[in-house]
């Protein structure tokens, strides 16, 4: 797995199917299980957006091709690092 910051990963359940995506890193190891197995990290990361004013975050979950164009606070959001 990658050293990039585990922070919009991704994991699916191989048994199910469910996805989840890590919305905050913090410390310790995160080990998710779904259906008694251990859950797979996908390759994808969610990108996320934060507003420069009051510092909300979104993710973008699936990219539908569309004009993307997030506002919070009457100002455009700006793609996190």
């Amino acid at each position: 797995m990658s050293r990039r910051s585990p922070r919009g990963l991704v994991y699916r359940c191989p048994v199910c199917g469910a996805e989840i995506a890590v919305l905050a890193s913090r410390h310790g190891e995160f080990g998710p299980r779904c259906c008694n197995v251990d859950m797979t990290p996908l390759r994808r990361h969610l990108p996320f957006c934060v507003c420069p004013v009051c510092g909300a975050e979104i993710a973008l979950l699936h990219d539908g091709g569309g004009e993307r164009r997030w506002r919070c606070c009457n100002t455009d959001m700006v793609l996190a690092a």
